[in-house]
């Protein structure tokens, strides 16, 4: 698909509504959705965050996004693979201002360059207390990143039409307590992509279907 043919659809996109939890159970590791219609929220304040599902052209003009793997550091998400994105900061206007930011930081696309489609469900993530806003964007060229290499590993260019037909698959991951767990994952060239990042995806594939059916 070219980004032509996908911007013929942003108004059905923009329109259409949210499968939501529905879309996020597909792809949520053991026991998270039970946690999330638990009283869990009740007892914790979320703290808040904003990342960035941005689509741009390949310079052989296929659609693409990005997601980036994070250096390893000490925290629940260290050396995960996720979307740019990260914490607001007090001169950011909203939580659209902070994914442009963020996104800018890390991965070196300008700001002014992203054209705003929507947002997703917000995501509660309970191993680090935060309620994502997930923002769809895109861009009308390719693009030439520059990743913040105390922040970013690497950054993956994911096809599009690679991502419409990847069908999750089980793969064991480790939990903060050493523990090995099963968790269902897209895999993109041996890039495992699971957690709230999945979640995400999975919405979003769920609803360019709805009005792209094949």
């Amino acid at each position: 698909m070219d980004l032509t043919s996908f911007l013929s659809l942003s108004t059905k996109l923009k329109e259409n509504q949210l499968p939501g939890s529905h879309a996020h159970s597909l792809l949520a590791p053991p026991d998270r959705m039970k946690q999330l219609k638990s009283n869990l929220l009740s007892k914790s304040i979320p703290k808040k965050a904003a990342v960035l599902l941005v689509f741009y052209p390949s310079t052989q003009g296929e659609l693409h996004f990005i997601l980036t793997r994070r250096r390893v550091y000490k925290g629940v998400h260290s050396g995960q693979i996720s979307f740019p994105g990260g914490k607001p900061e007090p001169l950011d206007d909203d939580l659209w201002s902070t994914a442009l930011r963020e996104t800018q930081e890390e991965v070196g696309i300008p700001a002014d360059q992203v054209n705003y489609l929507r947002s997703l469900t917000e995501l509660y993530v309970p191993p680090s207390n935060f309620m994502i806003v997930p923002y769809v964007g895109y861009i009308e060229k390719p693009c030439v990143f520059k990743p913040d290499l105390k922040e970013v590993d690497a950054i993956l260019e994911i096809s599009f039409t690679d991502f419409m037909d990847n069908i999750p698959m089980m793969t064991k991951q480790h939990t903060s307590s050493a523990v090995s767990v099963d968790v269902p994952a897209y895999v993109f060239d041996q890039n495992e992509v699971w957690g709230a990042t999945a979640m995400i995806l999975s919405e979003f594939k769920m609803l360019f279907s709805s009005v792209h059916p094949k």
